[in-house]
């Protein structure tokens, strides 16, 4: 007794062809998704360097404002004389009409003699001017700007593109 085997219709299973198009197709679709990690890394990247900028230029305003309203006081407190640098030594930014200053990739202050690493590459670049605009009885009235400028790699070439943040307040000080 023998027993015939009759191929069903409809089992008849993939072909080679199918399946190396099929590959094709998966594999187009993990290149596109590897493509996006990498532009979503630089992005990450791009905007964690403008977060920091921000951050610097608000906490270098902040320090601006701080010794305006310290002169201010000082000012309007010792019967309108100007303060001198022994009433206040520490004052870096206000008798100064401009300054610039490097901070590294983590905001922090860059030392130009320092031997660390970290220390001797400046990443971001730190302009502070001021304007003066009115001057009154008891203190002055000045437009202070600060630029923050840097450079980084946010296209696909891979070319430092220039990108700046600038902050702009009026402070009152002596």
């Amino acid at each position: 007794m023998r027993v015939r085997r009759v191929p069903r219709q409809g089992e008849a299973g993939f072909s080679m062809v199918e399946m190396l198009m099929t590959a094709f197709v998966l594999s187009i679709g993990l290149l596109g998704l590897s493509m996006l990690q990498a532009m979503s890394l630089r992005a990450a990247r791009g905007s964690r360097s403008l977060s920091t900028a921000v951050k610097l230029a608000g906490g270098v305003m902040d320090a601006v404002e701080m010794e305006g309203r310290l002169s201010w006081l000082n000012v309007s407190q010792s019967l309108q004389t100007a303060p001198s640098n022994a009433q206040l030594p520490t004052l870096i930014y206000i008798p100064v009409a401009n300054q610039n200053q490097t901070y590294n990739l983590l905001g922090e202050p860059v030392n130009a003699g320092s031997t660390d690493p970290a220390q001797a590459n400046p990443f971001f670049q730190v302009n502070i001017s001021q304007v003066p605009d009115t001057v009154g009885a008891s203190g002055s009235l000045s437009d202070f700007t600060v630029v923050v400028t840097f450079a980084d790699t946010v296209n696909g070439t891979q070319a430092p593109a220039k990108r700046t943040v600038t902050l702009t307040r009026r402070i009152l000080h002596g």
